[in-house]
């Protein structure tokens, strides 16, 4: 008997380029701002990757200075103050919710949200706050809500929603993060989550479901509209398979024919 080779036919997918991207985007900055410390040279990348604060804070938002524009959004790659470990929690804490959700919701609509969040959680950290804001705390936060509004589409508060916002809580105050921050990226996370409403994929799926019904009659029409070629045609088939302009080959059939559909 001839044996079977086991083969293994797998294919290396990008499948979430939105969260694979930022996370491996976080992870090289983290990587590069670790060898220059170790060169002395961080501090102006570490300036880079944190958020603007107030005007008595150590990086006050200068409306001339276009670098105060780039880190209301860059901060989200920096390193947060708990360093490596606090990092990595939220990268994978990210690649575990992002891929679902990027899948359910698209991943230009996933690109709009981590954007909306960062730049929320930023701008008001940078008018109450005078410690920057570090990390992509903002974007976790935004991918719990999401994952719990798949509960709440059902008319059901999950329990597990509450027991990771309480962690979640917990962890950003056992990392040194203030209240003032804490309640900024959650409402930096709830402001970008808010678009879920507006893409919501059951209503994606009724007009998928309403175009594909419309494409598949049987004369080819869609929609239920044609052009005046195809009315014109439609009328000839019709006219042709009208039983007036059928040869009746039983003379006892009294059939009637009132008339033919025009359009």
């Amino acid at each position: 008997m001839a044996k079977k080779k086991f083969k293994i036919d797998l294919k290396v997918a990008y499948d979430a380029p939105v969260t694979l991207t930022f996370v491996i985007v976080s992870a090289i900055i983290f990587l590069l701002n670790m060898l220059l410390a170790k060169s002395g040279k961080a501090g102006g990348l570490e300036k880079i990757f944190a958020s603007p604060t107030s005007q008595a804070g150590v990086l006050p938002f200068i409306p001339s200075a276009p670098l105060s524009y780039l880190r209301l959004l860059f901060y989200i790659f920096g390193a947060a103050a708990g360093g490596a470990s606090l990092l990595f929690t939220n990268l994978i804490l990210i690649m575990l919710l992002g891929p679902a959700m990027e899948e359910r919701y698209g991943s230009v609509i996933i690109g709009i949200m981590i954007f909306v969040s960062a730049l929320f959680a930023g701008v008001l950290n940078a008018c109450f706050c005078e410690t920057s804001l570090v990390g992509a705390v903002p974007v976790l936060c935004m991918m719990i809500f999401l994952n719990a509004f798949m509960s709440f589409s059902k008319k059901k508060f999950p329990l597990s929603f509450a027991a990771v916002m309480v962690l979640f809580v917990l962890l950003q105050i056992f990392s040194g993060a203030g209240t003032v921050q804490i309640i900024i990226c959650i409402a930096g996370g709830l402001c970008g989550s808010l678009f879920a409403f507006l893409t919501s994929p059951k209503m994606k799926a009724e007009k998928k479901a309403t175009k594909s019904a419309a494409g598949a009659d049987g004369s080819g029409r869609r929609g239920g509209l044609l052009s005046r070629a195809e009315k014109a045609a439609y009328a000839e088939e019709l006219d042709r398979n009208s039983p007036r302009n059928k040869k009746s080959y039983d003379d006892d059939d009294e059939t009637t024919v009132v008339g033919t559909l025009k359009f």
